[in-house]
């Protein structure tokens, strides 16, 4: 159409003028040409540009698949779970990622080509036939538990997923298989956790309610037989003999009887008298060695000796030996588990074996427990028997005593008061007849007898200390040493002591008779620190082991403390009586009232640092 547009200039050059209604004609199918020629211009542009989408497109295209391919091809590569692709009609694999070897054991190469039933990764063809019929209807299969033969011919548990795909027009299955047999493996090794849990927690109960140990034994054997899915099995108890031989004394055991001996036998482990005592035999090496024993083919082991006519076929066995610490207490043993026993089955029965342990010396100490207190309830009868008698005894002597103590109050005391009165006489009315010997003879004649009547006095108080009932209060200690001191300082008002008493000391005991306590220990201190010139004496309390103590301390003459066993003896002086005055009763005072409060009284001193007294009371 370009051409046509410059031919018709140079026509028109040549012809005549138009008419006008042919010119504007012209001039029209001129201006529609020129528009045809645009559109044209633009129709190709668009075409070129829809070209060019289309081709760009198409290149996205091409990569997003190839990186989809990548993908999948990643996928495919990397799955830690097999994925295959097989002829749906025959099972022959066309394609297996590398973990199939990992789960089947086949590599690549080993899989590809051959079918399922040549690999023979299904146990029985009849499982594939099945999930074969399957997919036509259902169109995919998720998760489902198969369980599939490994290279090595183990079985392992798997989840089977599988969907329909086509591959060049031929129907195909796309699978994916998971190896689930270690979750299986933890599943039934945290079933038998709770078995033995219940197990155990049902013993411990058990323990608490039964007296014997049989019901308990015959419980936990049916949970081990359970738990390790054996036949035959038993639990016992394992002793010495005389000659520190190992035996095996039978709580709980399969009955197996095959005739009426072996009833009998059985009946007799019931009844919890039979001893299993033969070295030469599976059971027997586990006591012997001390460690457990696993046979797969017992009839044919070389540590075990012939068996009873009769007695049932042993299959596998497995001996576990309880231990207490070091000590062997007893045994387990279970007979005939499908596929055998092995090593890690004894550490995952630990906690049980544990158990049974613990059980058998808990009723082994039960045993000893009960024979004591039978013991102690003979002993109680025969020392209620001697107590009676000693009751009978002491009375007998308590009243002597207080004879005693009343035949010293008055018939002592009258001949005293006669030595002391007829001395007296002498001296105030012969006094100028005697020389200074003669009347420092009888002054001391008078000494010794109003000594002589404060010691009286003392063992009388002392005993009488043994019969008086006690009458418990609270007792206001720190209220009792202020009114005492007081007390002191009122005899000699001339003497500077200090007294540091603790507020608020608080005990609970006889009122009256820890007056008497807390006026023997001040008095004694008050007396000891008579040639200071300035006297500290104090009174508190302080922490002593779980309990406090109370103590009386002074800055005064002080003592030996080798002596400090005789401070609380009657009539024990640790100074003259020239040094310090007294009877020697204050302190055996101090010692019997605190031990009616069942309490403690010590000392503690040095030679003129001054004495410290302790007393605790219950």
């Amino acid at each position: 159409m370009g051409g046509e547009s410059r031919i018709y200039p140079s026509a028109m050059k040549h012809t005549p003028p138009l008419p006008p209604e042919i010119a504007s004609e012209v001039e029209a199918l001129k201006t529609r040409i020129a528009e045809l020629e645009s559109h044209e211009a633009e129709l190709a542009w668009a075409h070129n540009a829809l070209l060019e989408q289309i081709n760009r497109e198409q290149r996205q295209t091409e990569a997003a698949l190839r990186i989809s391919e990548e993908k999948l091809s990643r996928v495919f590569n990397a799955s830690p779970d097999a994925i295959a692709i097989s002829s749906l009609a025959d099972g022959r694999y066309i394609d297996v990622n590398p973990a199939f070897e990992k789960v089947f054991g086949f590599a690549p190469k080993e899989a590809i080509g051959e079918t399922a039933g040549q690999l023979g990764v299904w146990p029985d063809a009849r499982q594939r036939e099945h999930v074969v019929a399957l997919m036509p209807k259902q169109g995919e299969l998720v998760n489902l538990e198969v369980r599939f033969r490994h290279k090595s011919g183990q079985l392992f548990d798997s989840l089977f997923s599988a969907s329909l795909i086509e591959l060049e027009g031929e129907p195909c299955m796309l699978s994916i298989t998971r190896d689930i047999s270690d979750r299986k493996r933890i599943e039934q090794l945290f079933l038998e956790q709770n078995r033995m849990l219940h197990a155990v927690s049902e013993a411990q109960a058990d323990f608490i309610t039964e007296a014997e140990p049989h019901p308990t034994f015959d419980r936990l054997l049916t949970h081990l037989l359970d738990i390790t899915d054996s036949e035959y099995g038993f639990i016992g108890e394992v002793l010495r003999d005389e000659n520190d031989a190992p035996f095996v004394r039978i709580y709980a055991i399969t009955d197996m009887a095959w005739d009426d001996d072996s009833r009998a036998l059985y009946q007799s482990v019931v009844r919890g008298g039979f001893e299993f005592r033969n070295p030469n035999t599976l059971f027997g090496r586990v006591l012997t060695t001390g460690q457990p024993v696993i046979s797969k083919d017992p009839a044919h082991d070389p540590r075990r000796s012939g068996i009873p006519r009769g007695h049932p076929e042993l299959k596998a066995f497995m001996g576990l030996p309880l231990y207490r610490a070091d000590k062997l207490v007893g045994m387990i043993a279970v007979a005939n588990r499908p596929g055998g026993y092995y090593d890690e089955l004894v550490e995952r029965l630990q906690p049980f074996s544990t158990t049974c342990a613990v059980l058998i010396e808990a009723y082994r100490n039960s045993q000893r427990r009960r024979h004591a207190e039978g013991m102690l309830r003979k002993m109680n009868v025969e020392l209620e028997d001697h107590v009676s008698q000693r009751t009978a005894e002491l009375q007998a002597s308590i009243k002597e005593l207080e004879s005693f103590s009343y035949s010293v109050s008055h018939d002592l005391r009258s001949p005293l008061r006669g030595i002391n009165g007829f001395s007296r006489l002498l001296l105030q009315d012969y006094g100028d007849r005697l020389d200074e010997h003669g009347r420092e003879y009888l002054r001391r004649i008078c000494a010794a007898t109003l000594r002589m009547s404060e010691l009286i006095d003392g063992m009388i108080d002392l005993a009488q200390l043994t019969r008086e009932p006690i009458h418990l209060s609270e007792v206001d200690l720190s209220r009792l040493a202020e009114s005492i001191a007081r007390e002191l300082q009122a005899t000699e008002p001339g003497r500077r002591v200090a007294f540091d008493i603790e507020p608020g000391l608080k005990a609970r005991g006889d009122e009256r008779l820890l007056r008497v306590v807390l006026h023997n220990l001040l008095a004694n201190a008050w007396k000891f620190t008579a040639r200071k010139e300035s006297a500290h004496i104090a009174v508190g309390r302080q922490q002593t082991g779980n309990s406090f103590a109370y103590f009386v301390r002074d800055d005064g003459a002080g003592f030996d403390m080798k002596y400090a066993d005789k401070l609380f003896g009657a009539f024990q002086r640790l100074h003259g009586v020239n040094d310090f005055a007294g009877t020697g009763i204050g302190l055996a005072t101090v010692q019997r009232i605190v031990q009616r409060h069942g309490g403690l009284v010590w000392a503690e001193g040095e030679i003129g640092q001054g004495a410290a007294f302790f007393f605790t009371l219950s």
